[in-house]
């Protein structure tokens, strides 16, 4: 096994990214575990600066909403852009300089968060590294655009077309997020932008552009319809942004932008049925016929329709003031983060052979793993959504009633609907970290002892091209 720390070309450095990117996914399934732990024991378990549960949150948040994403997107970047356009990246040294700066700044902000926990916000971000991370982010998202520019195919794949999306509205995300709030409405509002812009839209894109990959070639199947694609992808990019306000239903928030989020939301409908019809069409066409493969494919898509349907549910005009300011947006946010974490465990099974001449052989193991974190994921969403549906009614109720639940006797009666729910989670979580480090077990065992196979090449004539 070789790898350059200074790559030449996309394949190298695709080596180095996809080496790291199951540490990267334990770490963040690591501090979702103890968050959870600190959540159900924090009267038991010992507490320091570090240690409590609302710093655990905000660095778990910090690093799967922003390290994890950022360097997930910079992974499929590298990777699939190149692919899509059918020629090697223009001003390479720039670009991976560019993508590195991306996640090195997204790191130094964990970083920041466990020596200055006051600097860091609640989802993520330190104040300090703002203008520094969007300027970055900026570049990145120049230089993808030179290279689409530049591009002498007469189509790009939807692929590029979601990557790009994605970088658009992360970029847009850290524009709008800021610590120095005026009012109390404008700290809903940003919070509710940066909701719908950076995980809502860009978790969504980088996990479709990862699936339609991954169908058409990783499944060998034909796109059903390009239409059908070009309607998930204007969907998504005009409904989603929209989405995150009605989460806030009730608070300070202009009437109208709430009432606006929940008929679009509703909206939802179209370019998710646009997307199972050419996901179900395509798939039918696969000649690849590795179980295990699909399955976890499929087990993505499921993830990413239920938090859609989610999404739909929480737009009836009665449900909306019961889910508003609970854990149901929680399962929301878990459910579009976790379908990317979920399709990257095929991504990167199908990548290893690819890019190092390693053969991956599907096994017990493997498919052990694949119906535990499958499982283990839609369970996880189920709960959040359960003790948000739990604790919207009992708050509404005691609201009602003129007894707010939030201390005293009402809180004991909130607590008792959802703390099973909690614990289940906990145990939850802790299935989804075994899966994880079974994950990162399976990718280097083939990476380091698989048997030597056919891997792709990077041929460097006019411009470059893969073969």
């Amino acid at each position: 096994m070789k790898i350059k720390l200074i790559p030449k070309n996309e394949q190298d450095l695709s080596k180095v990214f996809i080496f790291l990117l199951p540490l990267v996914v334990v770490l963040s399934a690591l501090l979702n575990f103890l968050k959870e732990v600190f959540r159900s024991f924090a009267n038991v378990l010992p507490g320091n600066q570090i240690l409590n549960y609302g710093l655990l949150d905000k660095i778990s948040n910090q690093v799967t909403y922003n390290f994890l994403f950022s360097f997930t997107l910079v992974v499929t970047v590298v990777y699939l852009l190149s692919k899509s356009l059918g020629r090697t990246i223009i001003i390479f040294p720039i670009f991976f300089l560019t993508g590195l700066g991306v996640i090195g700044v997204e790191f130094v902000d964990v970083v920041i968060g466990f020596v200055s926990p006051n600097l860091l916000l609640d989802l993520g971000n330190s104040s300090v590294l703002l203008l520094l991370k969007t300027l970055i982010v900026g570049a990145f998202l120049g230089l993808i655009l030179l290279n689409v520019l530049a591009k002498k195919e007469p189509s790009i794949f939807l692929s590029s077309q979601f990557l790009v999306g994605a970088v658009i509205f992360y970029l847009i995300s850290l524009l709008v997020y800021r610590s120095d709030f005026v009012v109390m409405s404008d700290n809903f509002y940003v919070n509710a932008v940066y909701l719908s812009t950076h995980i809502y839209v860009g978790c969504s894109f980088v996990f479709l552009a990862i699936l339609y990959f991954l169908i058409t070639k990783g499944l060998q199947a034909t796109l059903f319809s390009k239409t059908l694609g070009g309607i998930s992808f204007w969907g998504y990019l005009f409904l989603l942004p929209w989405t995150g306000f009605k989460y806030f239903y009730g608070t300070t928030l202009p009437d109208w932008i709430e009432n606006v989020s929940i008929y679009l939301s509703l909206s939802l409908i179209i370019p998710l049925l646009a997307l199972i019809v050419n996901y179900s069409k395509t798939v039918i066409t696969k000649e690849n016929k590795d179980p295990i493969f699909s399955v976890l494919i499929s087990f993505a898509f499921v993830v990413f329709g239920f938090t859609n349907v989610l999404q739909v549910i929480s737009s009836i005009s009665n449900v909306t003031p019961i889910v508003s300011l609970t854990n149901f947006e929680y399962s929301v946010r878990y459910g579009y983060m976790y379908s990317l974490i979920l399709i990257l465990i095929p991504f990167v099974y199908h990548l290893v052979p690819k890019i190092y001449g390693r053969e991956f052989i599907y096994g017990r193991l493997e498919t052990f793993n694949a119906y535990l974190m499958g499982m283990s994921v839609v369970l996880g969403l189920s709960l959040n959504a359960l003790i948000g549906i739990n604790s919207g009614f009992a708050w509404n109720a005691g609201a009602n009633a003129g007894n707010p639940t939030i201390y005293g006797e009402g809180f004991l009666i909130t607590w008792s609907l959802i703390s099973t729910p909690y614990t289940f989670n906990l145990f939850l979580s802790l299935l989804f970290l075994l899966s994880t480090f079974l994950f990162t077990l399976s990718t280097l065992r083939a990476i380091i002892g698989g048997a030597v196979t056919e891997s792709e090449t990077v041929s460097e004539v006019s411009g470059g091209t893969y073969e």
